[in-house]
């Protein structure tokens, strides 16, 4: 019955019942979707461990990035002072065994090196050591593990990026947000912009599309938009990684373009790092207003959906950047044998 009705109906209006049809998935699946993230993401009151150390880890990173400040500025970071005691008191509460997690280690690393770079200089913080219980800041005071320590990256060292394994290239590189002031031309980069092209994607489509900035006001404003680097200079370079949705072909791949274009940024950082750039990659995870800003100021078409942006620069002589711990492999394996 199927094929006698394909047979009979014209072909303009088979396509426009499928297209329909397609748009009607698209619209039932994204919503499904959407009530999936709404039951699982880290509310601000959490539910789960793995929702609590979300949120440790959120807070943990926002010391450590004022730790690696070359203008390191004391006192910094009350906000974050008034949220994260009762966040490690969440993770208690979900972890009997939290002194041994790594996320709360972490944190304890960070706010380890906080008190001891305060206290070199004499500065009061009673403020600060009575948001936390007693236990906590005891805690705090005392620890004296490796992890979370500022790591030190020197040009010098960068030097022979170009031979390193590949294995080496994963283990030495990290996220620099400070940078030489020395500029970075498009030339300079093109082979590490070349070299990325080799990043697999859905049916060899290729939908990523790269937005390179190297206007100085362009890249400031750019990144007021963005608001994830207050307190640093800006780069010499940034560059906007998007996916041009018209290289996909049913419902189904509505989320495609940002696992290729997600694909394709790692590929472009290690291949930046390979010759020798220091970069650092910043969320576009925006609300319409900041999508639709940051579209009018690059010009982004529509059928382009905003990946990532990559900070570009030459390295610094010396520069602190995180040591934030990673998970060991067993915490985030399944294995169905």
């Amino acid at each position: 019955m199927k094929e006698k009705i394909i047979s009979i109906v014209p072909s303009f209006l088979l396509i426009s019942l499928r297209e329909f049809w397609q748009t009607i998935v698209l619209y039932k699946d994204s919503i499904l979707q959407n009530i999936r993230f709404d039951r699982n993401y880290s509310r601000l009151k959490t539910r789960t461990k793995t929702q609590a150390e979300a949120r440790v880890i959120f807070f943990t990173h926002q010391i450590e990035k004022g730790l690696s400040h070359a203008d390191f500025k004391y006192g910094f970071g009350k906000k974050i002072f008034l949220e994260l005691p009762s966040r490690l008191a969440d993770l208690e509460s979900y972890d009997s065994l939290y002194t041994n997690n790594s996320v709360y280690c972490n944190a304890l690393a960070a706010l380890h090196e906080y008190v001891n770079r305060h206290q070199a200089i004499g500065f009061d913080l009673s403020w600060y050591s009575n948001q936390f219980s007693k236990e906590q800041w005891a805690d705090i005071i005392s620890y004296d593990g490796e992890i979370g320590k500022s790591v030190v990256i020197t040009s010098k060292e960068k030097e022979s990026n170009d031979i390193l394994s590949f294995r080496e290239l994963c283990l030495h590189r990290h996220s620099v947000r400070e940078f030489s002031p020395q500029q970075v031309s498009v030339e300079e980069v093109l082979p590490a912009l070349s070299l990325s092209m080799r990043t697999p994607s859905v049916c060899n489509r290729q939908p990523t599309r790269l937005h390179i900035i190297t206007n100085p006001s362009t890249i400031a404003k750019a990144l007021s938009i963005q608001g994830g680097i207050n307190g640093y200079k800006n780069p010499p370079m940034l560059i906007l990684i998007t996916s041009d949705l018209s290289a996909f072909m049913t419902s189904y791949e509505h989320n495609e373009g940002y696992t290729d274009g997600g694909l394709f940024g790692m590929t472009l950082l290690y291949s930046l790092e390979s010759y020798g750039f220091a970069t650092c990659p910043l969320n576009t995870m925006f609300t319409r207003k900041k999508d639709s800003a940051t579209r009018k100021l690059l010009n982004i078409p529509d059928n382009e959906i905003l990946i990532m942006y990559i900070e570009v620069g030459h390295f610094a002589q010396r520069a602190l950047t995180c040591r934030s711990t990673r998970f060991d492999i067993s915490r985030i394996m399944t294995v169905h044998a």
